[in-house]
């Protein structure tokens, strides 16, 4: 195992990959693991996928009956228990937004790139707060609560703290479509705005937008994507996915390589960073 120092979500996943691979290695089933602790099966599974943060003493039994006793390795596992649980901001929020949209947050925090690409609204990491309000107001119109709504603007904003100007932000690539900019959402103020945000966010040297024009030609990539990747030599690429209504997906222990190959494609096609800010700031002019 690589280095521990990481936050609670990557914890858990190392966590649970490497006591999958502790059991395959001692030659144990899930079944013999959770009799010889007296644990349920939905116990054992939900451990090694993930779902559950398991106890130091429950991982040191889970060595023991593995055999797994250098002090080194276990200290490894310890650590990695102990970072698991951790809390973190988004915390507070999880009983309050989707399950796929909490879980992808939660590894974006700990991402070191995110690329996405967005066919229809303005990512809500780079959203304004009118244009967020908007955004929100529209998904599921009349099924969330004035609070409902408030809350995940507060969220929008709070990933954007940490992630546009946190000390360890990620390198952030982001293809737009342009019926994107087009797309009025409320109203030409709103918009305007809300592109001259965009060509302010631009100037980081850690960010990248671009746009696909419509000269560009057909595509068939019709919902959002984002790919997360991590530190060299600790986890795994992964991709998110959001549906055309409510629910969300994040695709763990997947084959992202298709997605990747899809947003290459569409990147070969947009326009280079100057250009699209230039195209950006023409658009916003557009809007009175």
């Amino acid at each position: 195992m690589a280095s521990v120092q990481q936050g609670p979500t990557t914890a858990r996943r190392r966590l649970s990959h490497a006591l999958r691979a502790a059991r395959d290695n001692a030659n144990r089933t899930q079944e013999q693991a959770a009799d010889a602790l007296e644990w349920s099966i939905s116990k054992m599974i939900r451990i090694e996928n993930g779902r559950v943060k398991p106890t130091v003493t429950d991982v040191k039994a889970l060595l023991q009956f593995y055999g797994v006793t250098e002090q080194g390795r276990v200290e490894e596992f310890v650590a990695l228990a102990r970072a698991a649980r951790q809390t973190s901001w988004w915390n507070e929020y999880r009983s309050q937004i989707p399950k796929g949209y909490a879980e992808f947050i939660a590894l974006e925090a700990e991402a070191s790139a995110l690329s996405f690409f967005s066919p229809i609204f303005i990512p809500g990491l780079l959203q304004t707060d009118d244009y967020a309000r908007e955004a929100v107001n529209r998904s599921l119109p009349g099924t969330l609560s004035e609070e409902d709504q408030q809350i995940r603007v507060e969220v929008r904003r709070k990933r954007q703290e940490h992630l546009l100007r946190g000390e360890r932000r990620p390198r952030i690539d982001v293809i737009l479509d342009e019926s994107v900019l087009r797309r009025v959402a409320r109203d030409a103020r709103v918009m305007r705005d809300q592109l001259l945000h965009l060509i302010a966010l631009g100037s980081d040297e850690k960010m990248a937008i671009r746009v696909l024009p419509f000269s560009a030609g057909v595509h068939m990539v019709f919902s959002p994507i984002v790919l997360l990747e991590f530190p060299a030599g600790t986890d795994p690429d992964v991709v998110y996915l959001e549906s055309a209504i409510s629910e969300t997906s994040v695709l763990d222990n997947a084959d992202v390589t298709p997605y990747w190959g899809a947003y290459r494609s569409l990147a070969a096609r947009a326009m280079t960073q100057a250009d699209s800010l230039a195209f950006i700031a023409g658009v916003a002019a557009e809007y009175h």
